[in-house]
């Protein structure tokens, strides 16, 4: 699939402006950005679901198949896994002996064999979003379109459906997602597109200047607290502060910052300085 020069407006504000990427086979493409970024919307419009004001989409193959996974799943749906598929596909049209394998495979595949007659409602948030994603993978899909698909998970189920996601991909089909986990960026994701400022940046503009990114000068009273921040931070500078603690200075991508300030803050660190890189002198946070 190829999208051309797409570009969206809602109500005069530009949110997507001449969007143009390539989406191959066999690829997980990784979509970033800031809240309200456009991010889902691009999704929506990859999706068929809501139409650009401008450019093209065009499929290699007319009869691609796409799933669609919203970021917000159902919550109280009263049906077990297996009824709401069933119903689901009945729906699409297809038929119960194509829905009885299909189930049955589907359940196989995400592990949720076990919990075919358990209520969805009583599912965690983890176990929705799986039966979420069989439901767009109903009819032999092509290309899935999944909105934050990590998004409150746990660090099991996280891992768990980063596993499923490999599976798919390994099936041969195409993902596209949007995500803030860097973990999955770095383990998972073939390609990374950014959208900063309404436009993508592709893949190779990760590491140049336009990225953007902020410089964090912080001290915290063991670098041990930092384990599980270390993915999202390039330590640029580290000393031992006469009073047992530890001065930082590192960089972050602009999208990993309030999880890091949070994490930071939790770990009763103190936050001494915040910078946008590419703004050297305009500093926008400053503790005294």
């Amino acid at each position: 699939m190829e999208i051309q020069n797409i570009s969206k407006q809602y109500r005069g504000k530009k949110i997507i402006e001449n969007a143009t990427f390539s989406i191959c086979a066999n690829q997980i493409i990784a979509l970033v950005g800031k809240n309200g970024s456009g991010k889902s919307t691009l999704l929506k419009i990859i999706a068929e679901l809501v139409d650009a004001d401008s450019g093209s989409i065009v499929k290699h193959r007319q009869s691609l198949k796409i799933g669609y996974v919203p970021e917000v799943t159902p919550s109280h749906i009263l049906f077990t896994p297996e009824e709401y598929l069933y119903h689901m596909g009945r729906i699409r049209g297809m038929t119960k002996k194509q829905l009885q394998q299909k189930i049955n495979d589907l359940l196989e595949l995400f592990h949720l064999q076990e919990a075919r007659y358990i209520r969805i409602n009583n599912f965690s948030k983890g176990m929705k979003q799986k039966v979420m994603i069989m439901q767009a993978m109903l009819e032999d899909t092509d290309l899935l379109i999944l909105d934050e698909p990590l998004s409150g998970l746990d660090p099991k189920a996280q891992s768990d459906l980063e596993e499923t996601l490999s599976i798919l991909k390994g099936k041969g089909l195409s993902i596209v997602l949007t995500c803030h986990e860097t973990k999955l960026l770095q383990h998972l994701v073939d390609t990374v597109l950014v959208i900063h400022n309404n436009k993508i940046l592709q893949a190779d503009s990760l590491n140049n200047s336009d990225f953007p990114k902020n410089k964090l000068k912080f001290e915290i009273s063991s670098m041990k607290l930092l384990d599980n921040l270390l993915p999202l931070l390039e330590i640029q500078q580290q000393s031992l502060l006469n009073n047992g603690c530890h001065k930082v200075i590192a960089v972050i991508k602009t999208e990993d910052t309030d999880q890091v300030l949070l994490d930071l803050l939790q770990k009763k660190s103190s936050i001494k300085q915040l910078t946008p890189i590419n703004q050297k002198e305009e500093q926008f946070y400053t503790h005294f």
